[in-house]
């Protein structure tokens, strides 16, 4: 073991870990939820802001309906990869997504992470240019490394700016380029400039690639996205989304074009080949829930969830603190110093609210966030008693 520990960031890890054991509220079990994000973690009971199943269709009959439905025809998994053999509700949900997204195609992995750790370095060979985004999510980081070890050339983009990926893509030579951003950061729910970033990349024989995990279902016409609301369309770029946050379902996917495109992705992306298949009552979820976001239904939800949401910046802001985000369901506020972010996400936690205390390597060293993640099974009581909390909690340590 001792020579794991020779990791800085894994050495950093444990250290905070044993230093901050009773606050840093790290790998907890949850023992009861309810359907308006109510929870209990043992003896104590509180609001779980904390949950990124944003619309709240986790706990939406329709969704279990088709879960139940599909388990009698198809059981609880196909048994195999997709590589040799599909469920015929695999294609299915696929064409649905593409037709709730106006795309061609899409294709479906087991998760957002698996998706971006098989198809980066799919999509880019030796004498290509990958331009990956400091702050995007750490599945692009480390499938920047695969790529890198393939001798791809990896360039950073920082800070997140159509002039600086100006400057960066004149400076190189490449056959082609793959720029990979977040729609939505994960950690702050801050939006990068995607429109502009589109823009320089195509003006330089370059493509998009847009992680656009937390904006999918929230952000855009009929919840399409970041990248959708900011382009117009998806058809220049690639797009992955997942399938387990505002969908509640399971699984991540990406935008791709039918035919040729979709079967290299498929024969190049190893976590695709060997990463196995989404399981059969999900694909059935899946389908139900892009139903949802094309209902009537889907207008009441995300009314609700946009009201919520400005009813906590707007709250917070008035307490005299830094809220980053405030378009997507996931609210920051900063406090910096990582003993104090443990500390404040403790002190909520005591009072009654869950909310991720955001430390050091998610986020630079000395900028701690406070994470919350509003849900549309909120309700503005809640969200008034967060803020209140939150306001006593600054006097208290702030």
């Amino acid at each position: 073991m001792q020579h794991l520990l020779k990791d800085k960031v894994t050495r950093l890890g444990v250290t905070f870990l044993d230093r901050y054991l009773d606050i840093h509220l790290k790998d907890i079990d949850i023992d009861y939820m309810d359907d308006q994000r109510r929870m209990r973690i043992g003896s104590q009971e509180m609001v779980n802001f904390g949950s990124d199943s944003f619309l709240g269709l986790d706990r939406d009959r329709r969704l279990h309906q088709a879960i139940t439905d599909c388990l009698s025809e198809w059981g609880t998994h196909n048994g195999a990869s997709r590589a040799f053999s599909n469920c015929a509700l695999g294609g299915q949900a696929e064409q649905r997504l593409a037709r709730w997204l106006g795309v061609e195609d899409t294709l479906i992995f087991t998760s957002v992470t698996l998706a971006n750790t098989g198809l980066i370095p799919a999509l880019v060979s030796k004498r290509d240019l990958l331009v990956v985004d400091r702050h995007s999510h750490n599945s692009i980081q480390e499938a920047a490394k695969i790529a890198a070890s393939n001798g791809v050339t990896v360039r950073e983009l920082y800070p997140c700016l159509p002039e600086t990926l100006e400057s960066l893509l004149q400076s190189e030579h490449y056959d082609a380029c793959l720029v990979a951003v977040d729609g939505v950061y994960s950690m702050s729910g801050q939006i990068p400039p995607l429109a502009e970033l589109d823009r320089v990349a195509r003006a330089h024989r370059g493509l998009l690639y847009v992680d656009d995990a937390h904006g999918i279902g929230v952000i855009g016409d009929r919840g399409r996205g970041a990248a959708h609301r900011a382009l117009g369309t998806l058809q220049n770029v690639l797009m992955v989304g997942s399938l387990s946050k505002a969908f509640s379902c399971l699984g991540g996917f990406v935008t791709c074009k039918r035919g040729e495109l979709k079967r290299i992705l498929k024969i190049k992306s190893n976590t695709f080949i060997f990463g196995g298949p989404v399981p059969p009552p999900y694909l059935a979820a899946i389908i139900a829930a892009c139903d949802i976001l094309e209902s009537a239904d889907y207008d009441r939800l995300i009314a609700q969830l946009r009201m919520l949401i400005e009813r906590l910046v707007d709250g917070i802001r008035n307490l005299g603190m830094q809220v980053l985000g405030g378009e997507s369901p996931i609210v920051s506020v900063t406090i910096g110093d990582i003993e104090k972010t443990f500390r404040a996400g403790k002190w909520l936690f005591d009072h009654g609210y869950y909310v991720q205390s955001a430390t050091y390597p998610a986020v630079p060293i000395n900028g701690g966030l406070l994470r919350i993640q509003v849900n549309a099974n909120h309700t503005a009581e809640q969200i008034d008693g967060l803020i209140q909390a939150i306001g006593k909690m600054k006097q208290c340590l702030v």
